[in-house]
């Protein structure tokens, strides 16, 4: 019995002593995981991250398509600039040279209105019945003024430009006339042309 007892006691103690050692190297194993968890995350806070070069080439970088491709679009953006800019001082240029065209027609209209005309005296040569025509006359610049406060270094800039004026009168009667007054001229290789019409009486119809 004593002998029995002893060896219960002895398996007893190899029974604790393993059970102490699986504990010791359950405890020995965690403990070196957290050390290693621990000196991974030490070192991932304090190392630095490296910068990507590459992504910042990639956004900063102009490639040379991307450069042809502006100047492309700044050529053409100057080009129709300028061509709108000298089509409009076309259209201004033709635009003034008819206000011209047809202020030499007014003045010829009214040299026929403000003629005197009276029944009790001949009819003036510039109401008689007929066609007048006056050749080479100043359109766009002005030789038969004088001033010299209106010359300028500019005024020879311009390319002259002679006009037609004719003038038809018809009779309609013995005390009134019609008046056909037309100025014509040529500019940048086209000819233009303006008209004005008027009715004229005797003084004392």
């Amino acid at each position: 019995m004593r002998v029995h007892g002893k060896k219960r006691r002895s398996d007893d103690g190899t029974v604790k002593a393993r059970i102490l050692c699986k504990y010791k190297k359950t405890i020995s194993s965690r403990a070196g995981w957290c050390a290693i968890c621990f000196f991974t995350w030490a070192v991932s806070f304090s190392a630095p991250n490296r910068p990507n070069f590459t992504r910042f080439r990639t956004v900063a970088g102009i490639t040379l398509p991307e450069v042809i491709i502006a100047a492309s679009v700044l050529a053409l953006f100057i080009v129709g600039s300028v061509s709108a800019m000298a089509q409009i001082n076309r259209w201004a240029s033709v635009a003034r040279m008819r206000t011209m065209a047809l202020a030499e027609a007014q003045q010829k209209i009214d040299q026929i209105l403000m003629t005197s005309w009276s029944v009790l005296n001949a009819t003036p040569a510039i109401l008689t019945a007929g066609t007048t025509t006056e050749s080479n006359l100043p359109l766009n610049y002005d030789t038969f003024n004088s001033e010299s406060s209106l010359v300028s270094s500019f005024t020879t800039m311009d390319t002259a430009i002679n006009l037609t004026r004719t003038t038809t009168i018809k009779s309609i009667s013995t005390h009134q006339v019609s008046a056909v007054v037309t100025v014509s001229y040529s500019y940048r290789g086209k000819t233009y042309s303006v008209s004005m019409t008027t009715l004229r009486t005797t003084d004392d119809f």
